[in-house]
């Protein structure tokens, strides 16, 4: 958590140990500067006390003292992007973490915006080949519920990611059938 994300006025310790005791994963960037740091390692000591996913990102830095015990991600000569995606990759793929990335993909697919945002997150989704069936036969059937989602390109990037759990396909019709549904169900 950096500073400028903590809300004038709110005590910024007190917001970073609420950060520390809510976090899923840690990831540390380990990059000249982070040793001489007053709270890096004890960030680092409360993810592992606390025994969750603890992921060190070599920057110029190998992992030492506790973290040491961790392979590092390395990041030399890779851009944020290939970063950014080799840390998502390993936080969809640990056992710790797995269960709630599929959650949070399932859910920001389900409240996707636009076009942008749902066919980045069908991509990520996609990334993730472990998918449990039942968790796609949710989004399968929930899918429809957002109109946002209805789009010829959409529909047919879904079908061909779902097809491979053995679902039928989605047709435009389908987000037609949900309208009239939401329709018969008003209370007047």
């Amino acid at each position: 958590m950096a500073h400028e994300d903590i809300e004038p006025t709110k005590e910024w310790q007190d917001e970073i140990e609420k950060g520390l005791f809510s976090m899923d994963a840690l990831c540390a960037v380990l990059m000249p500067g982070f040793k001489e740091s007053n709270w890096t390692d004890q960030e680092i000591g409360v993810a592992i006390g606390r025994g969750i996913l603890v992921i060190p990102v070599r920057r110029e830095l190998d992992p030492y003292g506790f973290i040491g015990k961790y392979q590092g991600f390395q990041s030399s000569g890779k851009n944020v992007d290939q970063v950014a995606e080799g840390v998502f990759l390993v936080i969809a793929k640990n056992p710790k973490t797995r269960n709630r990335i599929i959650s949070c993909l399932v859910d920001l697919l389900l409240l996707s915006n636009n076009k942008i945002e749902a066919l980045e997150r069908i991509d990520a989704l996609k990334k993730k080949s472990d998918l449990p069936k039942e968790r796609v036969i949710q989004l399968e059937t929930r899918f429809t519920e957002n109109q946002n989602l209805k789009d010829n390109e959409i529909i047919g990037i879904f079908n061909d990611f779902i097809k491979q759990y053995d679902l039928e396909i989605l047709q435009l019709k389908d987000f037609e059938q949900v309208l009239e549904q939401e329709e018969d169900n008003l209370p007047f």
